[in-house]
């Protein structure tokens, strides 16, 4: 049931607004060149209800509401002209999010190309080991997207093909600069005897990283809003953390490192020996099985 003014000039305005939109719902790509008894025949046997800014109605009920109180038919086309082109815009954007959603996938699995035909052999060749959950709103699966790679326009070939080689080369880029880190932490933790394994390592620009490491028995795993060089001393300053973490042997007084002393050693300096025992540890209703290191010496190693 349709909600109009009364008023004659904004009822005018609300019919020609009703019409354009049963019209484009019915319709989309309605011939603009028409006249109100054209329009009215599009309408009048559709009975299907149509939500409208003035309410649910059909275009069975516009069709009559048209041919009794007329219609501006310019502000019709203008309104559907309108609707028109946010429709194309909807659809560009939606192209476009396709190419990016293409290219975050398969730089994953592919090489940089100098051609389009390049890249769709490329990806013929490696569609057999793409991972990737269906994309129901894009229509994208591993299965069909070599015949997507067919379908799309010149401009979207050109497009996906510079904003993939982009993002193979960012890729190449993360890559290396993951390696030296890793590398670089690893040489430092050395410095200490302690090791560092680098699980993780993702790049989001010049100063955002996701990072998983092992630093001795420590875990390091989250974003860090920091410059690169920055993200280095801050995991040196966790080495050394790690390495202030001393255990002191109660014969001789020697200071171990506890990461070194439970992972590398089995013997003090003064011949003691570092073992290793479980203790339980409760917290609330929890207990926890925690390991602690003890030094040992029998009467004969004492004399």
């Amino acid at each position: 049931m349709l909600e109009i003014s009364k008023n004659r000039i904004k009822r005018r305005k609300a019919i020609a607004i009703v019409t354009a939109q049963v019209l484009f719902s019915i319709d989309p790509d309605v011939d603009l060149r028409g006249d109100v008894k054209e329009f009215a025949m599009i309408l009048k046997d559709e009975k299907g209800l149509v939500w409208t800014f003035y309410g649910q109605t059909s275009g069975e009920e516009v069709a009559k509401l048209i041919l009794e109180e007329g219609l501006d038919t310019d502000e019709v086309k203008r309104r559907i002209l309108k609707y028109i082109n946010r429709r194309n815009l909807s659809e560009k954007k939606r192209r476009y999010a396709l190419i990016n959603h293409l290219a975050d996938y398969l730089c994953n699995y592919c090489s940089k190309t100098d051609t389009y035909k390049e890249l769709v052999d490329d990806v013929k060749r490696a569609v057999t080991t793409i991972q990737m959950p269906t994309d129901v709103q894009l229509s994208i699966s591993p299965e069909n997207i070599p015949d997507l790679l067919e379908t799309l326009t010149e401009d979207e070939k050109a497009r996906l093909l510079h904003t993939l080689n982009r993002k193979i080369d960012r890729r190449d880029s993360d890559f290396k600069r993951g390696e030296e880190l890793e590398k670089h932490i690893n040489n430092f933790g050395k410095n200490y005897g302690i090791d560092c394994d680098m699980v993780e390592f993702i790049s989001e620009g010049h100063d955002v990283f996701g990072i998983k490491v092992f630093i001795g028995n420590s875990e390091i795993f989250g974003w860090f809003n920091v410059t690169f060089n920055e993200l280095k001393e801050a995991l040196e300053k966790q080495v050394r953390l790690e390495a202030k973490d001393k255990v002191t042997c109660p014969f001789c007084g020697n200071k171990i490192i506890r990461y070194v002393a439970m992972n590398k050693l089995k013997k003090c300096d003064c011949g003691a020996r570092i073992e290793l025992a479980d203790y339980s540890e409760k917290k609330e209703n929890t207990t926890y099985m925690k390991k602690d290191i003890v030094f040992l010496k029998s009467p004969k190693e004492d004399d």
